[in-house]
């Protein structure tokens, strides 16, 4: 109706983590939302010269009692909890405006146990302002978008950019279930800290389905956390599935055996593609192994990733990108991909949290020790053919790192920088032998002057001789067979280089 002034839409902003909040809020105020915020959120907020309207200048009383008390006020969740604009003129007179989005992150109580706080310093940290807050908003998901994590302020903006200042109710819904699973989480690492639960109760995060779509899972964090207690953010696109999770870690933990800037591609666990040097050069490098399953595949880095390798990958279809950290042209293009996860990772933090393996089948558990670790590098010994230079036991490093990494038996073939064909997971090793050598050949590779590594023992010279054919003119692989004698024999009258390892790096 001509002459009705429209109201400004309304963001309450109350955070921990400051990570992300400078660029959200800038969103938000850029999509004309009022900013509401108290405390450290304030003056953070105004420190970026943002304008800020405080809590207590809403609900009309000061924070008391040392903050305890400054958002639990009928002012603040009436705004939340008000279901449509008649009900807020119901209550006009009350001074009580509508709230349309709440970001909103809990006090870290998971961090604090586990570093040991005692009781004063544990009280302080549970939360009673933040999950309210989050409960009402996730409650009335109808009008009213949640955001408890900063891994999703990306996805909001992109929602805000594309439908005028709002979110879909399909996105609504969907930050409100999260909310509930978190506060079950936080609420349960509270509750066993008063009953004395050494160990971790935790019914974990509900995941859209398992491996296939008939299947439930659940992803378990430490008491309290969120992907950031295990180094990852995540800055857009859709949810993480279990399936994404399992290539994630494959692909941080490949990534992560390297010292040198690398790009790790995958699919389905398995490394299709790798290669060493600065983002976009490992990247065109690491697609031209296997481009065909690199489709829909896992984008794995070492280092920053910059504007021209985020040209690259937003052409490509794929999963997920990940990296330690992006420029921020980089990072504004990636997210524009609306279905691609774009996480970074701090990865000292994501591999300590992810050391040891677990796997489970109902009552029985078997549990590992982390595979970590190159020391049979130092001392691996020439067992036939000429002795390799620097160059070629570089190549040959990379190659048995990569190995280890796919599933067995595995063969990888390397030009020194790159992997040039892969052969994983069959039951014969010259199956996969014979399967690395076609896909090289398959991309044009030629052969002739390339390194070879596998993760388990040649038990026949077959797979030896078939390299060789091909062109390999250096192999490593771990002894064991009783036939390495036999097999290293073979390769001197082939002329291959044949290093041999006193270790092996079985993934099955």
């Amino acid at each position: 109706m001509a002459g009705v002034p429209v109201r400004r839409r309304r963001a309450l902003l109350s955070v921990t983590d400051k990570a992300g909040l400078e660029a959200f809020a800038r969103g938000l105020a850029g999509h004309g939302y009022e900013l509401l915020a108290s405390g450290g959120t304030a003056t953070a907020l105004r420190g970026w010269g943002l304008d800020v309207i405080d809590v207590d200048a809403v609900t009309g009383y000061p924070e008391i009692f040392g903050g305890r008390v400054k958002t639990l006020h009928p002012a603040i969740h009436g705004g939340i909890l008000g279901p449509d604009e008649a009900s807020f003129a119901a209550v006009a007179e009350l001074g009580i405006t509508p709230i349309d989005l709440v970001a909103v992150n809990l006090y870290r109580f998971g961090q604090a146990r586990a570093d040991g706080g005692d009781q004063a310093q544990l009280v302080a940290k549970i939360d009673v302002g933040g999950p309210t807050m989050l409960r009402a908003a996730a409650k009335n998901f109808s009008r009213v978008t949640v955001v408890p994590d900063p891994a999703h302020y990306a996805e909001v903006l992109a929602e805000l950019a594309t439908n005028d200042g709002s979110t879909t109710l399909e996105l609504r819904r969907r930050l409100a279930a999260a909310v509930f699973r978190l506060t079950e989480r936080y609420d349960d690492a509270i509750a066993d800290w008063l009953e004395g639960v050494t160990g971790t109760v935790d019914h974990g995060t509900e995941l859209r389905y398992g491996e296939n779509p008939h299947q439930g899972a659940r992803m378990f964090l430490p008491a309290g956390g969120d992907l950031a207690s295990v180094g990852l953010t995540l800055h857009g696109g859709k949810e993480l599935s279990y399936n994404n999770l399992v290539d994630l870690v494959a692909g941080l933990k490949l990534a992560g055996d390297f010292d040198e800037p690398c790009c790790a591609i995958l699919k389905h666990t398995n490394p299709c593609g790798f290669a060493l040097g600065a983002p976009a050069r490992a990247l065109e490098a690491a697609l031209r192994c296997d481009p065909v399953s690199a489709f829909g595949g896992v984008f794995a880095f070492n280092a920053m990733i910059d504007e021209e390798a985020a040209g690259i990958l937003a052409e490509r279809f794929l999963e997920i990108i990940v990296a330690p950290s992006y420029t921020e042209g980089a990072l504004v293009r990636l997210t524009k991909k609306k279905n691609v996860r774009v996480l970074s990772a701090d990865l000292p933090r994501f591999l300590a949290a992810t050391r040891g393996r677990t796997r489970a089948w109902g009552g029985l558990v078997l549990k590992q020790d982390e595979d970590e670790g190159f020391p049979e590098l130092q001392d691996w010994r020439l067992a036939a053919g000429p002795e390799p230079d620097a160059a070629t036991r570089t190549g040959l490093a990379m190659g048995w790192k990569v190995a280890k990494h796919g599933k067995s038996n595995a063969i990888v073939l390397v030009d020194g920088e790159a992997t040039v064909g892969c052969g994983f997971g069959q039951m014969s090793r010259v199956d996969s032998t014979e399967i690395a050598i076609a896909k090289a050949r398959t991309q044009g590779f030629d052969l002739q002057g390339t390194l070879a590594a596998s993760d388990g023992f040649f038990p026949f010279p077959d797979g030896i001789e078939k390299l060789a054919a091909a062109g390999v003119r250096a192999i490593v692989a771990p002894a064991g067979s009783i036939r390495d004698d036999e097999v290293a024999a073979r390769a001197g009258e082939l002329g291959v280089t044949l290093m041999l390892t006193g270790r092996r790096h079985f993934n099955h």
